[in-house]
């Protein structure tokens, strides 16, 4: 999905040096000052998003999310469709022209999501996620002192229960499954304010301070509760899926891609059936005498100590920025280094491993973390080895690459070397970003790493069955009536998968149809390889590829092909 990581409004001076390079002509110009007039209203009315992109002009507030406010948003949206309508893209210089259909894009989907769909009317969840969101935002990074990021949550959770009463007025109809999860989310959100919140502010001194916040932070939490308990009580209608004609909106919107559904649908099926022959055909290399996916769970039981996971980060990610450089894969800036750190406490619910890199626009805090979860000393030994097993010596490092070299920190530490424009910077493409770092995983595996170990292999497999698996039961939970009960069944015989994962994976299709992205993008990259190996003949290499691929943001591969094949674009990104 392209994520509006958008632009404050107010007219400062660290504003302005956001601002695009000097464009190349009158239309250009004009195209980047209507752009820079959405991205200042965008933030102006949502103000999460300016601060996860880093501005921090709105920090004290939440936004409003009335029925009112969300039809006043989509007037907008289509106001700016008009103007954007104005603007000649034959007049356009080429990346210019892409911005602005990036631009479009994002409105047309936020019109199809907002409008049409009218999601709001229909996901409890998304109110949840913002309540918690927004606080998370403040606490996740120190690009403040402690006590005044603690003034800003304290402003955003006085908002809370007045947008969890707009939250309630807005819904009307909500399906069974999308009822369960939100209420769920809800319960566990309060938890998030009586537990999570607090641990983060725990070391501001100011007794003042500390004395709202904990009347404002149990305001929120109690509305949390009450929301939980109204959701639990909805009577469920309707359905979560989105149906055929908007799923092939949404491919086109969000990930550039113009085709109709089957056709869609037939190239994931494709790659799952290619995907499953190699995994069991690399499993029985590993080991013949077992199923395959008894031969991948065994390599599960080899994994650090519990003390030792930070340490293995640490080793890994030497290995890999090593590999990443001795094989000439990828230019790497001076800077791009990144801290391994244990995961913060209060993301530990729903963290393992993740990269952490600061907003596009951020100034005060850009170091740039890999988050490790330690195991809980409290777990029973069970829990402990269950939770190890995905940090198993084989399939560990596949992660870190995908997370670290070569993959989204990679991306986005490129990203600030490069002249990108305002929209470049703040339109971020899913099918792009997990794309590269999926297609990173593969890439890898192809340039030596792990030299040829069948069991390296097979963890990358895993890896890649899973998201295969993700691209089909997508569609087809959303356009072919799949049940959870057949997803789950598909995750768990045609992917190898547990039987805990597909029904995680399962729930999590129903509100995330486009999670096909991953396979996705990395299917682009891999016919944009081929592509452009054409066009430079003897004179293509991994390094040039790359370095072209990663040198213009994170938009669409669809959208970008022109860019980087001109006339040797065969208009087939798949």
């Amino acid at each position: 999905m392209l994520k509006l990581r958008l632009l404050a409004g107010a007219l400062c001076a660290a504003l302005m040096a956001q601002m695009p390079a000097p464009t190349s002509g009158p239309s250009d110009a004009a195209y980047a000052a209507l752009a820079k007039s959405y991205f200042d209203w965008q933030f102006q009315a949502y103000p999460l998003n300016a601060t996860t992109a880093g501005i921090h002009t709105y920090d004290g507030q939440l936004g409003d999310y009335s029925a009112r406010a969300y039809q006043a948003d989509l007037r907008t949206d289509r106001d700016y469709l008009a103007k954007l309508a104005q603007v000649d893209p034959a007049r356009l210089s080429p990346e210019v022209a892409l911005d602005r259909t990036l631009l479009q894009n994002a409105i047309n989907d936020d019109l199809l999501l907002n409008g049409t769909l009218a999601q709001w009317r229909h996901n409890p969840d998304s109110y949840v996620q913002l309540a918690s969101g927004a606080i998370f935002s403040v606490m996740s990074r120190n690009y403040a002192p402690a006590a005044t990021r603690l003034r800003y949550a304290i402003a955003r959770e006085r908002a809370i229960p007045g947008m969890l009463a707009q939250a309630e007025a807005n819904l009307t109809t909500v399906d069974a499954i999308t009822k369960k999860i939100s209420a769920d989310d809800a319960a566990g959100s309060v938890d998030f304010f009586t537990s999570t919140v607090p641990q983060a502010f725990a070391g501001v001194s100011d007794a003042s301070l500390q004395t709202q916040f904990k009347a404002a932070n149990a305001a929120a939490a109690s509305a949390m509760k009450s929301y939980a308990s109204w959701v639990a009580k909805i009577k469920p209608s309707g359905t979560f899926a989105i149906g055929a004609d908007a799923y092939r909106k949404r491919l086109l919107y969000e990930e550039g891609l113009n085709i109709s559904v089957p056709d869609y649908l037939a190239v994931g099926e494709k790659a799952l059936a290619q995907t499953r022959a190699q995994f069991i055909a690399v499993a029985k290399q590993v080991n013949p005498n077992v199923s395959p996916r008894d031969a991948f769970l065994a390599l599960t039981h080899v994994h650090p100590a519990p003390d030792a996971l930070l340490a293995k980060a640490t080793s890994d990610l030497k290995k890999l920025r090593a590999f990443v450089i001795a094989k000439h894969i990828v230019t790497l800036p001076s800077n791009a280094n990144i801290t391994v750190v244990e995961t913060p406490s209060f993301e530990r619910e729903t963290i393992t491993a993740a990269e952490d890199s600061a907003g596009p626009l951020e100034t005060s805090s850009t170091q740039a973390y890999y988050y490790v979860t330690p195991v809980n000393p409290q777990w029973s030994a069970k829990q402990k080895e269950d939770f190890l097993a995905q940090f198993n010596d084989y399939e560990f490092p596949i992660i870190s690459a995908h997370e670290v070299y070569p993959g989204h920190f990679t991306n986005f530490t490129i990203n600030p070397t490069h002249n990108l424009s305002l929209t470049r910077k703040l339109l971020s493409s899913s099918v792009f970003a997990e794309g590269w770092a999926h297609y990173g995983e593969q890439m890898m595996i192809e340039q030596g790493w792990g030299n040829g170990d069948p069991r390296v292999h097979l963890a990358q497999l895993d890896e890649a069955l899973l998201r295969n698996c993700r691209y089909v039961i997508g569609v087809k939970l959303h356009t072919m009536g799949m049940t959870l009960a057949q997803a789950e069944k598909m995750f768990t015989d045609d992917c190898f998968q547990t039987p805990q994962v597909g029904v995680e994976e399962s729930l999590r299709g129903t509100q995330d149809p486009m999670y096909g992205y991953y396979t996705l993008g990395k299917l682009m990259n891999l016919k944009l390889r081929e592509d452009f190996k054409k066009m430079l003949g003897s004179g293509f290499t991994m390094q040039k590829f790359h370095d072209a691929l990663l040198a213009h943001g994170d938009p669409p591969q669809p959208l970008l092909r022109p860019i980087l094949l001109g006339k040797f674009d065969d208009g087939k990104p798949l």
